[in-house]
């Protein structure tokens, strides 16, 4: 059936990222709509900003589903620039006008509107998680999980851990989730007090997502996936996986997502009356960025080749080339699909023309010097992403 959306844009000769031959059109995006939130009934624990590492407690890389948000669809400007280490490997984390920068030394905490750095907390390397004006992080050179003060750093309260401890994830009106070499804690975001804990087999890998608010589905370097009640941490699902998740899981209310050092991203069902635990497996290669969720589709593998593939039946919808650079991943909003790699890349990620295993539509393309990512993210109309800027320099870019 043709696309009831227009046409926006004639694709040049470096657009087709997927099968020679094929010419599916970008469709124009929807107008940009930012509803209501209601966070104690948000699927994904969603809170309007990118406030963790894949952006909410469902870490699904999408501003309150695909077809909402504020986002550049038409192009990009550079609003600020700041300077990071070359061998910058996460993405920022986004929340009331405050960019969050974890580093390999530190976390860097700038000004949204021009990049002031406006304070930085020691040994923070992972994603913290943003909310109500507090910043829940975990110290790994301490071994301490700290809440600190969105506006100033000040330290709020601290818990020290046995093991080192990795970044933390968290649903509204529930425990802090962290992990700390193989044990999992639920955590008072309050006041730091332990309201559970639960050892698990391998050592934990950091922002676990939240599946359907009720679970945390938790990874470990052992290869295997847990699903914790965010109540109490009894266990409900337990997964044994071929190899080593590359990075942290993202869930939707169907099942929980995962790429593994084997290069096959698996869909494993959530729903403990299913008789099929493992619904599918696609070859995907590395994500170690993370995972996006969004429209029944499944946006894995950036290690040179993204593909979009069916959430429902594991079928790849669409492939696109990405480059030699896999320290990307993807954000979506406003029914584009932002990604790095060889430069920036806006990708129609639904086309309603085209057939399966065409390719995605090119809304525009960014250069920079060399490669892009970590990031992007997306906040307020805004992308925040990691790109080498020239020889021998690395920034952090604002772009709208």
């Amino acid at each position: 059936m043709p696309s009831r959306r227009r046409f926006l844009a004639t694709l040049g000769a470096g657009a087709l990222g997927g099968l020679a031959g094929c010419t599916t059109s970008a469709d124009e995006p929807p107008e940009p709509a930012t509803p209501e939130l209601d966070a104690d009934r948000q699927i994904y624990g969603s809170d309007g900003n990118w406030s963790s590492f894949g952006c909410n407690a469902g870490n699904t890389r999408s501003v309150h589903g695909i077809n909402a948000g504020e986002a550049p669809v038409d192009g990009v400007s550079e609003d600020w620039r700041v300077p990071v280490p070359g061998l910058q490997r996460n993405a920022p984390v986004v929340a009331d006008e405050r960019v969050y920068l974890p580093t390999r030394s530190s976390l860097r905490v700038y000004d949204a509107t021009d990049g002031t750095e406006l304070w930085q907390a020691d040994g923070i390397g992972d994603s913290p998680v943003v909310r109500s004006g507090t910043v829940f992080a975990a110290d790994g050179r301490e071994n301490v999980v700290r809440a600190l003060a969105a506006d100033t750093g000040d330290e709020r309260w601290s818990v020290e851990t046995d093991a080192r401890p990795v970044g933390p994830s968290m649903y509204p009106g529930t425990p802090l989730v962290v992990g700390a070499g193989e044990r999992v804690y639920g955590l008072d975001p309050g006041t730091g007090e332990s309201v559970w804990s639960r050892k698990v087999f391998g050592t934990v890998l950091p922002s676990p997502p939240v599946w359907n608010g009720y679970a945390a589905a938790v990874a470990t370097e052992a290869g295997e996936v847990s699903l914790l009640t965010l109540t109490d941490g009894t266990g409900i699902q337990r997964f044994r996986l071929p190899a080593t998740p590359v990075c942290p899981p993202s869930a939707d209310t169907d099942a929980v997502y995962v790429t593994c050092r084997d290069g096959t991203t698996y869909a494993l069902s959530g729903d403990t009356s299913s008789s099929s635990r493992r619904l599918w497996s696609v070859e995907t290669g590395w994500s170690p960025g993370g995972i996006a969720l969004d429209s029944g589709l499944v946006f894995a593998g950036t290690s040179g080749e993204l593909h979009a593939v069916e959430s429902d039946s594991g079928d790849v919808r669409w492939t696109h080339q990405l480059g030699d650079w896999r320290h990307t991943a993807p954000a979506i909003g406003r029914d584009t699909l932002f990604v790095g790699g060889d430069r920036l890349w806006a990708l129609d990620p639904t086309p309603k023309e085209g057939v399966l295993g065409s390719g995605p539509a090119v809304r525009y393309e960014r250069s920079f010097h060399g490669r892009v990512g970590p990031g992007p993210v997306l906040d307020d109309g805004t992308l925040y992403v990691v790109a080498e800027t020239g020889p021998d320099s690395t920034h952090l870019l604002a772009l709208s």
